[in-house]
């Protein structure tokens, strides 16, 4: 039997999963893990494409629920062989991209791999 209270938005890339989540009570927004490839589904070859192909996931899913990156309350970031280098391009490639007076409380979390050999992954939660 469904549930009244949840909204569940269909992936457009991976099919079977749920892109978003929407919870009337409380009015939160769960998006799942983002990642971004290029057209032709390939990994992006540069960290910082990567970065900013997942970003416009995310906005897209965002988006898709009613949300914006002001919006966020909640994010994830999942990112393949962490060192300090790649976390300082994350970090400089977010700053370019989520452009809002108040981020999100977040982590950032080194992995081993992601789906499909993606580099960067990220999952969030949006108040709306």
């Amino acid at each position: 039997m469904p549930h009244e209270r949840l909204t569940h938005t269909p992936a457009p890339v991976v099919p079977g999963i749920s892109d978003s989540v929407r919870v009337k009570a409380g009015e939160l927004l769960f998006i799942s893990g983002q990642v971004g490839f290029e057209e032709d589904g390939s990994v992006p070859e540069s960290f910082e494409r990567a970065i900013e192909l997942t970003y416009a996931e995310l906005e897209r899913a965002l988006k898709a629920g009613g949300a914006s990156y002001e919006d966020l309350v909640r994010v994830n970031v999942y990112i393949t062989h962490l060192d300090q280098e790649k976390l300082a391009v994350w970090r400089r490639t977010r700053d370019s991209i989520v452009q809002i007076p108040e981020p999100s409380a977040s982590t950032v979390i080194g992995v081993h791999s992601l789906y499909n050999g993606a580099t960067i992954e990220i999952d969030a939660i949006a108040a709306v």
